[in-house]
């Protein structure tokens, strides 16, 4: 399920086999992440939500707890790593997302730099899918693009990216991690810019129990300067091109499509050029005018000095035209581009090309050096950036008929590249146990640093720091009882500038169960909890409208039901359909009976999923989710009989049956 093409379609999908559920996610992005996106779009898709995100009334506040639920099932295994230092301006997010906030009680929200400063540029995603079959197998799915996980990345922009689904093998070694080069020791880098190496090592695992795809390879940048030594060990950034180059002695040309140009002299770039046996008179980039629109909404950034640098070097810029009323001087980026589209591109992509041999980069880092390093006389290279990138070899060049520009001086420029920005705290996290929120941040030295933690209106201030030797790396414990609320955020201050942290929910999972999205109404959410639990395991959950069609119901004709993972369950025996319709007026069935017969049907179900784990082979997450689930069960089933206890006609009693028999299957379970 690998590909060494990259293609038009949407990033929000998967090449995950039918029947896979998701396990595990890791997503690195420079913008933070668009909470609006991830809610709305993104985990919906992968955890194959039962309910939809657009919906109103009972039914939206039904999609909020099902991906809360979802979420803490999840707890800790979904992470997403950003950067606070910024180069890039900022994409205007679409509306108010703040209300999804509470979705980084479970999803670990990591930014880099806990060492030094550094800027979280790359754009990789890893999603563990557990096997759709008993005994089946286990997937990892990989994403490297130039997509950040903002709204506007992926209704406004045109991005690169190259996926790949791999199998799994049951156990790991070290041989199968070596197979994907320098992928380990990124995200190694990483972890340690974040300060999380235990949220990293489970990814690290999984790529030891899977071979990469052959004819690819990765490229990488980490922050820091690195002698020549470190990079013969480790070829981070530029160096990392000679690695992916094609052999021979003819000198590499290299093609470029990178919306955004740093500040280049012509010593620089001809020291990048050695790295992979080139030279800036066989540089092409990919540009264009000043007519264009991306160059009058300030898209694409190219200073006037890298264009003077570029000139001199005689370097050749290829002119990407665009004909505002005659598509025919339009160049497209894509077979399935059409000229009237409206986004403008963010794709990120090198050819390295010797000879007839062509090496195609799908890559998250801008032709910079900041994303490639800055080589000094003693060949000692200084990065800023996290960047990687997926090395394609024999894919095709889009941009080979592109004829240069007449005159380079209808290229479109920039007075000068932008500035980073200044972070003053260049790295924070932020937890809570129960009783204490613990935060954690990096500022500058000998600044003062503000705090709050704050729940809807609650807050309390950070009160004492415990400040390192060097002065920057800072602590802070703050108590916070549960009669305060669920803490949302930090909020610190340092000078000027103020960052919002999210706080991740580190509590014991039966202290997490009773905590609910902002939108869902709290008295009402525990029953609707239950009927999304009962829903998981072939149960119904009544639409609001009660004027629904007579056979709007869970049960078809075969006495079986559609349970939230899309598979049909039964939920009774044919006998018993034929005889009873329920919701039915001219039905003759006894409620108590038909309501005994549906809660045992979910029984029933979870028996069926139960006996599907049973086996030593089985995965451990399921078998933990599963016995967690029948322990619900059982509370969801009493709590259901207090309710049905005001039918009358012995309405409760077949809730208290469902919780007598799970409660005797829950002795027999299998020991997680």
């Amino acid at each position: 399920m690998t590909s060494l093409e990259f293609g038009w379609e949407s990033l929000l999908d998967t090449d995950a086999p039918e029947g896979c559920s998701l396990k595990a996610a890791l997503f690195t992005t420079y913008d933070g992440a668009d909470e609006r996106l991830l809610v709305e779009h993104l985990l919906p898709l992968l955890l194959k939500l039962g309910h939809e995100p657009d919906s109103e009334g009972k039914e939206r506040q039904y999609f909020l707890l099902e991906l809360d639920r979802r979420l803490k099932e999840l707890h800790d295994r979904l992470v997403v790593v950003s950067s606070t230092v910024r180069e890039e301006d900022a994409e205007p997010q679409e509306g108010d997302s703040s209300t999804y906030g509470w979705i980084w009680r479970s999803i670990r929200h990591l930014t880099v730099g806990s060492q030094r400063k550094a800027v979280q540029h790359a754009k990789l995603w890893l999603l563990h899918w557990g096997a759709g079959d008993p005994g089946g197998t286990e997937f990892l799915e990989i994403v490297v693009s130039s997509a950040n996980l903002t709204m506007s990345a992926f209704k406004g922009q045109i991005q690169a990216a190259w996926r790949a689904c791999v199998e799994l093998g049951p156990r790991r070694a070290d041989a199968r991690l070596r197979t994907w080069g320098i992928l380990p020791d990124f995200l190694r880098e990483l972890a340690d810019s974040a300060s999380a190496g235990e949220r990293f090592k489970p990814f690290l695992e999984l790529l030891a129990r899977a071979e990469c795809p052959g004819g690819v390879s990765f490229v990488a940048s980490v922050p820091g300067t690195h002698s020549r030594q470190d990079l013969r060990r480790t070829p981070w950034g530029a160096a990392g091109l000679g690695t992916i180059a094609p052999r021979g002695k003819a000198s590499v040309t290299a093609s470029i499509l990178s919306p955004y140009v740093g500040s280049w002299t012509e010593n620089a770039l001809r020291r990048w050029c050695t790295h992979f046996g080139g030279s800036p008179a066989n540089v092409h980039l990919v540009w264009i005018d000043k007519d264009h629109p991306w160059a009058r909404a300030k898209r694409w950034l190219l200073p006037k000095t890298t264009l003077a640098a570029l000139t001199e070097s005689e370097a050749t810029l290829l002119h990407l035209r665009f004909g505002a009323d005659d598509p025919d001087h339009t160049d497209l980026l894509h077979p399935e581009h059409h000229a009237a589209d409206d986004r403008w591109s963010h794709a990120k992509v090198y050819a390295l090309r010797r000879g007839k041999s062509l090496r195609l980069l799908v890559t998250s880092a801008n032709f910079s050096t900041s994303a490639w390093g800055s080589e000094d006389r003693d060949g000692n290279l200084t990065i800023e950036n996290f960047e990687l990138g997926v090395c394609l070899d024999q894919a095709s060049w889009r941009f080979g008929d592109l004829a240069p520009f007449t005159n380079t001086k209808d290229a479109a420029t920039v007075a000068d590249a932008p500035g980073r920005s200044s972070s003053a705290i260049s790295w924070a996290q932020a937890a809570w146990d129960g009783k204490h929120v613990k935060v954690e941040c990096r500022c500058e030295a000998k600044r003062d640093l503000d705090g709050q933690v704050v729940a809807g209106k609650e807050s309390t201030h950070v009160s004492a720091w415990t400040v390192a030797a060097d002065g920057r790396l800072r602590k802070a414990t703050v108590p916070w009882a549960t009669t305060k609320g669920v803490p949302a955020v930090a909020c610190l201050t340092c000078g000027d500038e103020t960052v919002t942290v999210p706080i991740f929910d580190a509590r014991p999972s039966d202290d997490r169960e009773t905590s609910v999205p902002y939108e869902v109404d709290a008295n009402a959410a525990e029953a609707m909890r239950d009927l999304l639990l009962f829903e998981q395991y072939g149960g119904r959950i009544a639409p609001d409208d009660d004027d629904q069609d007579e056979d709007d119901g869970d049960d078809d004709d075969d006495g079986e039901a559609t349970n939230a993972d899309g598979a049909n369950v039964r939920t009774g025996s044919d006998e018993d359909h034929d005889q009873v319709e329920t919701g039915r007026p001219d039905s003759y069935g006894v409620p108590a009976f038909v309501d005994a017969r549906r809660h045992l049907g979910v029984v029933d179900n979870w028996a069926g999923r139960v006996k599907r784990v049973s086996r030593p082979e089985a995965d451990k997450l399921e078998r933990q989710c599963l016995r967690r689930d029948g322990e619900r069960l059982i509370a969801a089933f009493e709590r259901q009989a207090e309710r049905d206890n005001g039918g009358g006609s012995g309405s409760a009693r077949g809730a208290h049956l469902a919780a007598e028999e799970l409660a005797l299957r829950l002795k027999h379970f299998p020991e997680a």
